[in-house]
């Protein structure tokens, strides 16, 4: 028989937030919320801020000194354990542009996590790159890019068990169409970014199945009054949610509150981009087999490119809550039930009945201060 856990405090639901609201979890899972406490015994009780869902970063490469593209136990060991401690309880590895046998290795550390590790928060790879368009590689390995190719995409899925969850690429290279209709046919989430096209390449595109925007603005042909670009296509579709990094340099504040009026709550993911340097100093440190400076918190190449964030998602929900003026409640959907839904994963990322039992206990402060994943504490400082 599994325990009952009675959790008390003010609880941020996806539309509202109960202030004297009450969680009975059962086993890994949420069996109930009440409106009040009741008269049981609570097992937690959290009236210094708020208890939220876990959250969830689909574009995520690193934190504390490792990174994806490590391909150790250790790195996603840690990885998985600073996340968690930062409020993150589900999140994609994301890979960086790299050679076949570079992501092979990774694809099999994941694979091998995963399955040594059953309640991880690993919920699958994203792909950044290697399908990305020359003249915007950001922070990407220019001699690693290619074309998209169906053949090495299977490949790729084969290698990772059905856990390849997303692959960001740009929609106008050749072989790009291939690949999306049958990514799209088989599940795999797409999304254009690193990306060239034209308005109406990316439309095209998006017609075809791509149904995201990875770091909106950021490393993608922008909008003109005369050629929008993959920016204007993004924004104009109504069924394409985009990737939004509230740190404060990769957008400017009015311009997350901008596309949030474009877009609509329903269509904006919140994600960090966050880099090894995560959680760190300043200095230099790898990413994706190139140098980076972080100097103030701002990663760069050598050239001045932005090179990811050193930015946590919780710092992101209370920075687009300011800068986007929403409430809450908004705020963390697009960091939790949102990313989870647009990776195909419908019982994570909210306070609801049957969902599973992922949530924090955040303070005033803006800092998670308790982790629970499937009902399991696995970080506390209160």
């Amino acid at each position: 028989m599994q325990d009952t856990i009675v959790v008390q405090g003010p609880l941020v639901l996806p539309d509202r937030i109960l202030l004297r609201g009450e969680m009975i979890l059962q086993g890994d899972r949420i069996e109930a919320i009440n409106e009040e406490p009741s008269t049981r015994r609570p097992h937690f009780q959290w009236q210094e801020g708020w208890i939220f869902p876990g959250l969830t970063d689909i574009h995520v490469h690193g934190i504390d000194g490792y990174d994806a593209m490590d391909g150790t136990r250790e790195a996603f060991e840690a990885i998985d354990r600073a996340l968690a401690e930062t409020g993150t309880t589900g999140y994609l590895a994301t890979t960086m542009t790299a050679t076949s046998d570079e992501l092979h290795r990774v694809f099999e550390a994941v694979r091998t996590f995963r399955t040594l590790h059953p309640q991880t928060g690993l919920l699958g790879v994203h792909m950044e790159g290697p399908y990305i368009h020359p003249a915007r590689i950001g922070a990407q390995r220019a001699d690693a890019v290619r074309s998209p190719s169906l053949h090495e995409l299977q490949q790729y899925r084969a290698w990772l068990s059905g856990d390849l969850r997303r692959v960001t690429l740009a929609p106008e290279t050749p072989g790009a169409d291939e690949v999306i209709a049958w990514a799209t046919a088989n599940g795999i989430c797409l999304s254009a970014g690193h990306s060239n096209a034209t308005f109406e390449e990316a439309m095209t595109a998006f017609t075809a199945g791509i149904r995201q925007a990875t770091h909106l603005f950021n490393a993608m042909s922008p909008m003109n009054h005369r050629s929008p670009g993959l920016v204007g296509a993004a924004l104009a579709h109504p069924d394409v949610q985009v990737e939004m990094i509230a740190d404060g340099v990769h957008l400017h504040p009015e311009i997350l509150h901008l596309a949030r009026k474009l877009k609509g709550e329903d269509n904006v993911l919140l994600v960090t981009d966050a880099m090894r340097a995560t959680r760190l100093a300043d200095g230099v440190y790898d990413l994706g087999g190139q140098l980076m400076t972080v100097k103030n918190g701002i990663a760069r190449t050598k050239d001045g490119h932005l090179a990811g964030s050193t930015l946590t998602l919780i710092e992101a929900v209370f920075n687009y809550q300011r800068y986007a003026q929403v409430s809450l409640e908004e705020a963390v959907r697009a960091a939790s039930l949102r990313p989870a839904r647009a990776i195909g994963i419908y019982d994570r990322g909210a306070l609801e009945p049957g969902f599973v039992a992922d949530l924090l206990f955040v303070d005033s402060q803006g800092t998670n201060r308790l982790t629970m994943r499937g009902g399991q504490v696995i970080y506390d400082a209160r």
